[in-house]
């Protein structure tokens, strides 16, 4: 039999994180962590566009519009056309979604060092390299290499790809 597969594992240690953490965070914020992110990221990044944005959520396009929906009517984002291309636009965190993040964002520290508790001081570093070694290969060389080995894959993600593109 299969043993559990380290993917499968790491999406259960997510689950099993993220689910006890977004109910704090939708009682004390009025937000869940899928809006935290999205209010994080366009805070990181003032003036990014929502197709830069929706990549980078790793949610459906049509899920972080719905997001981005809720935080510009709840104050805490605003939209702004595109100086160069009026059929862009750029977001932008407000004065409110700032306070909101200063707020959210120790407890989402907090919440982190709780999880690695597990772990002893030096495991949690070499757990952070391992990780970031991890993402940096996925992003850099892992797709290539899949189709490499798989050519059948290269048909199924430029398929994917244009889906998303739509």
């Amino acid at each position: 039999m299969l043993q559990q597969s380290f993917t499968y594992q790491l999406a259960s240690i997510s689950e099993d994180a993220i689910k006890p953490a977004a109910k704090m965070f939708e009682r004390r914020f009025g937000l869940d962590v899928q809006a935290l992110r999205v209010l994080r990221l366009v805070g990181d990044q003032p003036g990014v566009n929502f197709t830069t944005l929706a990549a980078q959520t790793r949610f459906e396009r049509s899920a972080t519009s719905r997001i981005l929906s809720r935080l510009i009517k709840a104050a805490l984002v605003r939209r702004e056309l595109d100086e160069c291309d009026a059929r862009q636009f750029r977001l932008f965190i407000t004065d409110k979604g700032i306070e909101l993040r200063q707020q959210a964002d120790p407890l989402s520290l907090a919440l982190e060092d709780l999880i690695l508790s597990a772990l002893a001081p030096d495991e949690r570093v070499q757990f952070r390299q391992t990780l970031d070694k991890l993402s940096d290969w996925l992003a850099r060389a892992f797709v290539g290499e899949l189709t490499r080995r798989y050519p059948d894959a290269g048909a199924v993600l430029k398929s994917s790809a244009r889906s998303k593109g739509r």
